[in-house]
């Protein structure tokens, strides 16, 4: 648990500033820990543009962990439709459970598993978004193998990630949101993933 909580608050740091940037991140340069794609969300009848973030960094000195996550920035969350609750995904702690289900299609295998996203809004304003991530601490075999397997199959070429958020609001719609990879995309994701995924 504590390195879960230490791999959520070094990742939840990483994106502070991230959310203000324009919805188009797919043309921004590389970098070496980060890869960010637009993709498509839908919450009951309204469809909108989401944006996908990955990211590995390495573990460093003592109390220094590493992480693989995964994160999905619905902008301007005030403007959903169909009664999606984010406030009990607010924070590290938070208390939603695991409704974020994870599926990757790709052209050798498939897998998909269920996780507990820590959720954050890192600004306000008009470039206001909510963040759901999930992040496991690369000194956590468990939790790393666990997110490394669902994201390995996008590795090979073309592919789908689909991230289902299911809503704590009782009956409430949640959100589907989808990424398609094609093979440059595959290709940057391997680059920046790469040593997280390691077998």
């Amino acid at each position: 648990m504590a390195h879960r909580s230490a791999a959520r608050g070094l990742a939840a740091m990483f994106f502070l500033g991230l959310a203000a940037l324009p919805l188009d991140a797919t043309a921004q340069p590389p970098s070496t820990s980060e890869a960010v794609f637009d993709g498509t969300g839908r919450a009951g009848n309204a469809s909108r543009a989401v944006r996908f973030r990955f990211m590995c960094t390495p573990n460093g000195g003592p109390g220094i962990n590493g992480v693989l996550s995964v994160a999905l920035e619905i902008p301007r969350p005030e403007q959903w439709r169909g009664g999606f609750d984010f406030a009990p995904f607010a924070g590290p702690d938070a208390t939603a459970g695991a409704l974020s289900h994870l599926r990757a299609n790709g052209v050798r295998s498939k897998a998909g598993n269920r996780f507990a996203a820590a959720g954050s809004t890192p600004s306000t304003g008009a470039n206001a978004a909510f963040v759901f991530e999930i992040a496991m601490s690369r000194r956590d075999p468990a939790g790393l193998g666990r997110l490394a397997t669902v994201l390995r199959p996008l590795m090979d070429g073309p592919g789908q990630l689909v991230w289902r958020q299911g809503n704590a609001k009782r009956e409430g719609a949640p959100i589907d949101a989808s990424l398609e990879f094609l093979p440059e995309r595959a290709e940057r994701l391997k680059a920046v993933l790469g040593p997280c995924l390691a077998r």
